[in-house]
């Protein structure tokens, strides 16, 4: 089994509470049921989103470390929730990945609608919420520096950039699951 180190924005698990009891939920999404099957076959860490309140919690209670899980299916796996700051969480999410990076995926923008590009929200936004992925994958390169880096989908346009930055040796995949427009619509 080889180490990989899996970077998302959604995580294979959720939390919430029900009764006031803490309960993990499947996380939602195609592609976290695409990749559940790394689980079995890879000695994985998850980095993903912290994106709910009993989320936010659990990353806090570990100390925004990785922690052990078990799978549905029985695999063991280490996640580890990123707490990132709401209001730049706001404007990673919902003014810069999913309403301009999403369309633009999907042909969704044309001469007579063009996107409204939000400078402020990239800096402020996308880059440091990439930044923080970043920095997470780093410390867990720190604890196991041969693993693959498996980046996923246009919310991590930034961070495979700012890792190599930082540890050019290491093996880094990107994976894009959304259809990629032609060069003259970007």
């Amino acid at each position: 089994m080889t180490d990989l180190i899996v970077v998302s924005n959604r995580g294979p698990v959720s939390y919430a509470r029900e009764r006031g009891a803490r309960v993990e939920r499947g996380g939602g999404g195609g592609l976290v049921t695409a990749l559940r099957g790394l689980l079995s076959r890879h000695r994985v860490t998850w980095i993903a989103s912290a994106l709910g309140e009993e989320d936010r919690a659990v990353a806090e209670e570990n100390g925004g470390e990785a922690f052990d899980d078990v799978s549905r299916d029985g695999a063991p796996y280490r996640l580890r929730l990123v707490a990132h700051d709401p209001a730049a969480f706001e404007l990673f999410y919902h003014v810069v990945a999913n309403p301009l990076l999403w369309f633009i995926h999907h042909y969704l923008w044309d001469l007579g609608s063009q996107p409204d590009v939000d400078v402020r929200a990239w800096h402020e936004g996308y880059e440091r919420v990439n930044r923080g992925f970043a920095d997470a994958v780093l410390a867990e390169l720190e604890r196991s520096p041969g693993a693959g880096v498996f980046f996923h989908d246009y919310h991590l346009y930034l961070a495979p950039a700012f890792v190599r930055a930082e540890r050019a040796q290491a093996p880094l995949a990107h994976f894009v699951h959304v259809p990629w427009p032609q060069s003259d619509y970007w």
